[in-house]
Parts: C-alpha cells; structure tokens; sequence
C-alpha cells in the first residue's frame, strides 16, 4: 500500500516538474519573442529618426544649436515637451535666444512631423537630440571644410594653424559656434588637439593668439582682400 502511494506521488511530482519546466519553456520563447519584437521596433524607430533627420538638415543648418547652452536648453525644452508642459529661461546668451525662436518656429513641427511617423518622442529625448546634433555637426564640419580647404599643414604647430583660421574665417564669425564647432574637430583630426578638448578652451585660446597678434593678421587680411580684387 504504502509502496502504491510512494509511487503514485513520484508520478505525480514528475508531472509537476514536466509542467513546470514546461511552462518555464513557454516563457523564454515568449520573452524572447517579445525581445526580438522590441529589437524590431527600436531599429525601425531608429532607422526613421536618421533617415529624417538627414532630410530636415538638407533644409535648415541651425548651427547656433552647436553652443554648449543651446544644446542644453534644446534638451529641457524637449524633456519639457515629453512630459507635456513648457520650457524657457531667460538669456542674454544670443545662441540660446536663436535655439528658443528656433524650437518654437520650426523644430517643434519637425518634432510633430515625426511622431505621425511613429517616433515615440517621450523617453527618446536624449536619443533625438544626439541624433540631431550629431547630423547637425557632421553637415556643418563638410560644409566649413569645402569653404577654408584643408588648411593646416604636416608640420604647422597649433599656434599657426590657429593663426591660419583667423586669417581665413569671414570678419565678425571668428566665433561662430560652427566655425568653432568645425575647427575644433578639424585640429583634433589633425592630431593638435586632444579628443577632450572643449570648444570653451579653444576659443579662449583664439581670442588669446588674435589679441596678440592683432594688427599682424589684420593686415595679412586686407593683404587678401586687396589682393582678391586684382
């Protein structure tokens, strides 16, 4: 008797676990279902966001969103968006009035533009913004790379290339956060500038070398000038 109802429990815990395992089975391949799903979903969210990023930067270079403030401001107002309400701070900072215009005139329909075409914005903000300002950047350093050439020399020290770029650029846009932006990767692709180098730092060190050599370069510029005439 006792042996029956040893056996007939054996049987009935071996179900047990054959089920539980089986169940457990059920559940990885649900999971990984889903998983795979998310995966799909996340690329093809991803793909649309590059894809129509690329297209609205063919339209517009905002590079005044290049500026370190801007970009933060960019990034509360699109947290601010998210979560369903509005941003603003007040500045005196001109990059930063143009990057509020510029979010309430155009980006903000951009942004609406997308969400119709299944962007889910909530959550995604930081993922929009580097994906904006990384297209932003890359557009803006071919673009200045076209106009000033491929300046700097094998051998040119970090002083000479500096003064190189303050002879080139356009009066008035010495800085410029996408002439800035463009130089500061230009030199650290040229191996005078360290990866971590700020664009805070070399602007300083512009504004430095051109109080220095002031009217030495002022007068190679109308040299040019002069010299571009005839």
């Amino acid at each position: 008797m006792l042996n029956k109802i040893k056996s007939a429990f054996d049987q009935q815990r071996e179900r047990w676990s054959r089920e539980t395992r089986e169940r457990i089975k059920a559940y990885e391949e649900e999971e990984k279902m889903k998983s795979i799903q998310r995966m799909k979903k996340e690329e093809a969210m991803n793909q649309l966001l590059h894809r129509e990023t690329e297209k609205y930067l063919e339209t517009i270079h905002p590079s005044y969103l290049l500026h370190p403030d801007a970009e933060k401001i960019l990034r509360q107002k699109l947290i601010a968006y998210g979560e369903g309400r509005s941003y603003f701070t007040f500045s005196l900072n001109s990059e930063v009035r143009l990057t509020q215009d510029f979010y309430k005139s155009d980006l903000i329909y951009f942004i609406r533009l997308l969400e119709k075409k299944g962007f889910v914005m909530k959550g995604n903000e930081e993922r929009f913004v580097t994906t904006l300002l990384n297209k932003l950047s890359e557009n803006n350093y071919l673009m200045y790379l076209d106009r000033y050439g491929n300046f700097v020399k094998e051998n040119d020290t970090l002083q000479n290339a500096l003064y190189k770029y303050l002879e080139l650029v356009e009066e008035g846009h010495t800085y410029d956060s996408g002439r800035l932006d463009f130089l500061n990767k230009y030199l650290i692709y040229k191996g005078l500038l360290t990866p971590d180098f700020t664009k805070k730092k070399l602007k300083k060190m512009i504004k430095q070398l051109e109080k220095q050599y002031h009217d030495q370069y002022k007068l190679t510029r109308l040299e040019k000038r002069i010299n571009d005439i005839s």
